[in-house]
């Protein structure tokens, strides 16, 4: 799904991003060794950080196809930022959204 910046709002639950807007090109994909492309950041909510961490790395590198790989774990939602600064989302992630009307 597209749509605009927003943020989740949770509660109970475990957030983790994964992005280039901190460290760069630090992610790589395993199968290139080369920096992931595609995204700008991936965020995944569910009920373990561990796993949420994992999951966002791991769909950060799928590119915008990753969200709905974290939409196929039960329990998990994933929010997507690609390249050309477009937001994705999966289904599970809509009712956690706050959006930010004001851009």
């Amino acid at each position: 799904m597209k749509g605009w910046s927003a943020v989740p709002a949770v509660r109970d639950l475990a957030v983790a991003t994964s992005g280039l807007y901190e460290r760069g090109d630090h992610i790589l994909d395993p199968l290139s060794a080369l920096p992931a492309r595609g995204l700008l950041s991936m965020t995944v909510v569910g009920p373990s950080l561990a796993l949420a961490d994992a999951y966002s790395t791991a769909a950060f590198v799928m590119g915008p196809e990753g969200v709905e790989w974290v939409a196929g774990i039960p329990g998990y939602a994933g929010y997507a930022v690609t390249a050309e600064r477009r937001c994705l989302w999966s289904d599970g992630c809509e009712p956690l959204l706050v959006q930010d009307l004001g851009r």
